[in-house]
């Protein structure tokens, strides 16, 4: 369940929308219809924004926080098939299709804050609308991206080259870079998790993690990651597998 559901004047929210890669692009006056229909919402970590099976119903645009979609393994763990941040939105495939969440959405950072926009009038207006049509066709194309990230990352070779292949991603899409160059990764990821987004076990993963952090390439804290090499990292990606 969320923490709270607080709701904001349409200028706000309109706003918001603005700022958004959904709705950011759509008329003054479409985007205020918008707004009217949408709710801010407030999550913790952990939490889930929907779950796998429940209905459709709603776009969900992340205003701060990261945010994973996960499914069920067989043997009863979890696998993060990608992660979403500020200005991207999640589920949109199953709204689009009119159909049941595939996965679970669960707030992977401290907190998340989510605009939650009834979908029933926003797919109606795209059917008359070509502002509306593009714009739901361009965050089909994010997921598909996404998508692709856990392919590349999969499919990188090793787990430390899959490991090394994951900092650079994250680095790329939600990192920070400080004045000497250090790369900030706000994400406060569990082992567990970073095993499960490379497909290794978690003693492997650690493993790794830690001959990062001696050869000074990663530092990890409370708050995330600090990449202190991402030329070395790169050479990961690059080396010779010697076996995971």
């Amino acid at each position: 369940m969320p923490v709270a559901a607080i709701d904001h004047p349409t200028p706000t929210v309109d706003k918001l929308l603005a700022a958004s890669r959904l709705f950011g692009h759509l008329p003054l006056g479409t985007r205020v219809a918008v707004a009217a229909r949408t709710t801010r919402r407030a999550f913790a970590r952990g939490e889930r924004i929907f779950r796998a099976r429940e209905q459709a119903t709603n776009f969900n645009l992340i205003l701060s926080g990261v945010v994973k979609i996960v499914r069920p393994v067989a043997d009863g763990s979890e696998a993060i098939v990608g992660l979403f941040g500020p200005r991207e939105s999640i589920g949109d495939p199953a709204i689009i299709g009119r159909s049941s969440y595939l996965a679970d959405a669960v707030v992977a950072s401290d907190f998340a804050e989510v605009l939650s926009v009834d979908a029933a009038p926003v797919l109606a207006m795209a059917t008359r609308c070509p502002e509306v049509a593009g714009a739901l066709n361009r965050v089909l194309l994010e997921h598909t991206r996404a998508l692709h990230e856990k392919i590349g990352v999969m499919s990188a070779g090793s787990a430390p080259k899959r490991l090394a292949t994951l900092f650079l991603l994250l680095a790329e899409r939600f990192g920070d870079e400080t004045e000497d160059g250090t790369l900030i990764i706000p994400l406060p990821l569990s082992r567990g998790e970073l095993a499960s987004m490379i497909g290794a076990r978690v003693e492997t993963t650690i493993r790794i993690a830690r001959k990062f952090e001696r050869a000074g390439m990663l530092e990890t804290s409370h708050d995330g990651f600090c990449v202190r090499d991402a030329e070395a990292l790169v050479a990961e990606t690059r080396a010779r597998s010697h076996g995971d």
